[in-house]
């Protein structure tokens, strides 16, 4: 595996799907919802650190998880067709 996938610590996404194919700037956040994406980003890198099988283990089940919710309710995945 390569990077950490390429996000750098300390650094949380600039937008986030907010449910129904909306997207919702981070700075639009509550301050809290931000701070709880940054400890949840730094416990995913302290954990790449220590054991990256463990984690690349967890993210592909929460992306499993995702993608057969996607799927449950209809909705196509956003990167099909996309080269």
């Amino acid at each position: 595996m390569g990077d950490f996938y390429g996000i750098k610590p300390g650094t949380v996404p600039g937008f986030a799907e907010a449910g129904t194919g909306r997207f919702m700037s981070v700075q639009g956040m509550p301050d809290r919802t931000v701070q709880h994406m940054l400890s949840f980003m730094g416990k995913l890198h302290v954990m790449y650190e220590t054991d990256p099988l463990a984690f690349e283990i967890c993210v592909r089940h929460v992306a499993t998880v995702i993608e057969d919710q996607r799927r449950e309710e209809g909705r196509a995945d956003p990167r099909e067709g996309v080269d």
